[in-house]
């Protein structure tokens, strides 16, 4: 309340009194009055955010389907207090070189009879009715599948030409804006359809929020999104409202939990805490399913279906076709040298694919086998061994691909309509992996697999930095729970304007050299009114008179002198040879780089000369499960959260430091360090233990036979010259 007029018998400069301003009093307010709209939610979390043959994500809440033919799968939860629609709505908009008329999309819920519905041409975003008397309370599935032919090219970069793309957001069932009540049904609606929209779910707090209530209420709400979102720390004051769902933590002289309708219409929980204690949480927020499923682990030394991978018969009907499988190995399996590992293929394709198409079997992005396609088809193939050298597999994560390309016949008409598959992969096809000693190497790799969530903070000194904190809390809610979590292994995440908490001289690094790391290269000059100075070298060349650009003479050049004598030459030629830039110094170079499995680079040298959005670090050898992220200002956390979780996923850091490049791929700093022996030594494993040091590094694997040969040959060198003495 503010008053305007002084009271009597009270100074003029006390007149005025502002009161205290209610936090969530917009959230008492009552909504707008628009329709609510369930959005269609995808798995989001596991589409590629780059635009792939099939279903990929590449922009927030836009799933695009790529391909002649494309299919997904997404669903619809209702709410059981809700009138059951009889509709949905799909936002669709298709490329301009869909051919107009022949493209289709068929819509089935939940198995019904499938409707056709005509593929809009090029333009924006197209909404059209989809009737169904198939929807139910509770979870839905809608199954979509496109078929979009190209109305001029065919081949496989015609297949990439074609496209739909589906706006989630603005697809879903809609319902009138007080359907979902306050309460904790209507909040877990709510909330599936803010993650839908937005892929983040907000909480809001103050400024001056406590950072260990802010902690305790943020490991909750993660464990609660389950990967299937991100947790966005807001403020009160933001500009922008949630549409559909929030979290409000809020100071106050008691401890409750209660819902709320904001101004908005979003459904908000406010969470009320007194002192540093918040109220209880269980069964406030909404358990949501994890999206990311656990890889499908192989067992080494036994042959694996690519069913028991969860993979059924892979069929491809695209000119570019692309399917990836992965699979993960334990974490202490490692084989460096030449064993084979084998995949028992089981394949066929279509007897009229056109000259020049191909099949692709790939490891890790490394083609293993090549299969024409065009001859012998029409029917599945004996079975087929693709042996591949086992070292291209790593622990961890894995992925074994299929890539098909099938040239246009001809490349510059519409493609034929087909009435057979083109490609079938059987998923009783196995894959064998042979086992190995239980031998790591070391790294980063081994306590990240360990990493949780809750264990990526921010340092002590600077916890009151919310700012921070929210990068740190957004960065954990990209994150996924390990097998096997160890509580010991912990992520502090700082910027540059933190560089002072870390333990930079244990490493013997500077804080100059990690700025210029990360910070954005400027261009020469930039920034400065002075003219550049020439080095003395270029002042030289440029006093230097020109050479002429003539020649009158066909014996002699213009300008030309006597080249040296033999012994010059000759000369020249040793000093050369032993330069930075002499044949024998390269070879020696290159023999030296060769003889380890690392790099001879000390971290600062490494470091010299490269740019990067973020570092992670293990700068302190006495704690090793002490990890460091060091953020740049220009990077985004989202983005650094995924690569993340795929270097995590991968167990590719088997280095101490790994920098992000701006194309979203690392740079690991990988020291000499021998591979680590996890078991006893036993006879068994012998010739792999043996070969594993071997291809660690052969140098000292060949001295050391050769050492031992040595070490053999003295005693028969000693025998030799003891009987001759006594012959003497």
């Amino acid at each position: 309340m503010i008053q305007l007029q002084s009271v009597p018998g009270q100074p003029v400069e006390q007149a005025l009194v502002v009161a205290p301003v209610e936090r969530d009093r917009t959230l008492e307010m009552q909504p707008q009055g628009q329709d609510w709209l369930l959005p269609l939610v995808a798995p989001t979390a596991i589409l590629p955010q780059e635009v792939r043959i099939g279903e990929s994500l590449p922009a927030p809440g836009i799933l695009r389907l790529t391909g002649e033919t494309a299919s997904t799968r997404l669903r619809l939860d209702l709410p059981a207090s809700v009138i059951t629609p009889s509709e949905l709505r799909l936002a669709l908009r298709s490329g301009v070189d869909v051919l107009t008329g022949s493209g289709m999309l068929q819509a089935s819920v939940n198995g019904a009879d499938p409707v056709e519905i005509p593929l809009p041409g090029a333009s924006d975003f197209t909404t059209v009715s989809l009737p169904s008397t198939a929807l139910v309370a509770g979870a839905n599935t809608i199954a979509l599948s496109v078929r979009q032919p190209h109305r001029i090219f065919c081949g496989p970069e015609a297949s990439f030409d074609v496209w739909t793309e589906i706006d989630l957001s603005s697809s879903g069932a809609a319902l009138t804006a007080n359907a979902l009540r306050p309460d904790a049904e209507g909040f877990a609606h709510a909330v599936r359809a803010q993650l839908a929209r937005s892929g983040s779910l907000d909480l809001l707090v103050e400024p001056t929020v406590d950072s260990a209530v802010l902690r305790e209420a943020s490991g909750v709400m993660i464990a609660s999104l389950a990967g299937v979102g991100r947790l966005a720390v807001s403020s009160f004051y933001g500009l922008q409202a949630p549409q559909y769902a929030a979290v409000a933590l809020v100071a106050s002289e008691r401890s409750a939990v209660s819902y709320r309708r904001g101004a908005s219409g979003a459904i908000v929980l406010q969470v009320e805490y007194q002192g540093d204690a918040l109220p209880d949480l269980t069964g406030a927020l909404p358990m949501l399913d994890a999206v990311r499923p656990p890889t499908a682990r192989i067992q080494p030394g036994q042959a694996t279906p690519l069913s028991d991978l969860g993979v059924a018969d892979i069929l491809g009907n695209t000119h570019y076709f692309r399917r990836d499988i992965p699979f993960s190995l334990p974490d202490d399996w490692l084989l460096l040298a030449n064993q084979k590992a084998r995949l028992t293929l089981r394949y066929g394709f279509s007897r009229s694919l056109a000259d020049g198409a191909i099949l692709l079997v790939k490891v890790n992005e490394r083609t293993v086998r090549l299969l024409p396609l065009d001859r012998d088809g029409g029917e599945i193939l004996p079975p087929l061994a693709v042996g591949f050298n086992a070292s291209l597999l790593n622990p961890g994560r894995n992925i074994l691909s299929f890539e098909m390309m099938v040239p246009g016949a001809p490349p510059d008409q519409a493609c034929p309509i087909r009435t057979t598959d083109m490609l079938v992969v059987l998923a009783d096809s196995t894959l064998q992996i042979p086992p190995s000693p239980s031998m790591t190497l070391p790294g980063l790799a081994a306590p990240f697999s360990g990493l949780t969530p809750a264990r990526v903070t921010v340092p002590a000194e600077v916890a009151s930095d919310v700012e921070l904190q929210a990068q740190a809390l957004r960065l954990a809610s990209g994150l996924s729970e390990p097998l096997v979590p160890n509580p010991a292994v912990s992520l502090s995440v700082i910027r540059l304007g933190n560089l002072r908490l870390v333990p930079l001289d244990d490493a013997g690094v500077t804080q100059r050299q990690v700025q210029d790391l990360l910070l954005a290269a400027r261009p020469a000059g930039a920034g400065s009114a002075e003219p550049l100075t020439p080095a003395p070298e270029a002042e030289a060349e440029a006093s230097a008179p020109a050479a002429p650009a003539f020649r009158l003479d066909e014996t002699r050049e213009a300008g030309a002198v006597d080249g040296p004598g033999i012994l010059g030459r000759f000369g020249a030629w040793i000093g050369s040879a032993f330069t930075a830039q002499g044949r024998l110094w390269r070879d020696a170079n290159e023999f030296r780089q060769t003889a380890f499995l690392g790099s001879q680079l000390s971290l600062p040298e490494w470091m010299e000369g490269r740019r990067g959005d973020a570092l992670l670090w293990r700068p302190d050898p006495a704690q090793p499960e002490a990890l460091w992220l060091i953020l740049s200002p220009q990077v985004a956390v989202d983005t650094v959260a995924d690569r993340l979780e795929g270097l995590i996923a991968n167990r590719t850091a088997i280095g101490e430091a790994a920098v992000l490049r701006a194309d979203g791929t690392w740079d690991i700093w990988t020291p000499i360090r021998p591979p680590m022996l996890r078991e006893r030594l036993a006879g068994a494993d012998l010739r792999a233990i043996l070969g594993n040091y071997a291809s660690w590094s052969p140098l000292i694997f060949t001295l050391a036979l050769l050492g031992l040969a040595l070490l053999s040959a003295l005693p028969a060198l000693i025998y030799i010259l003891a009987t001759r003495e006594r012959r003497n």
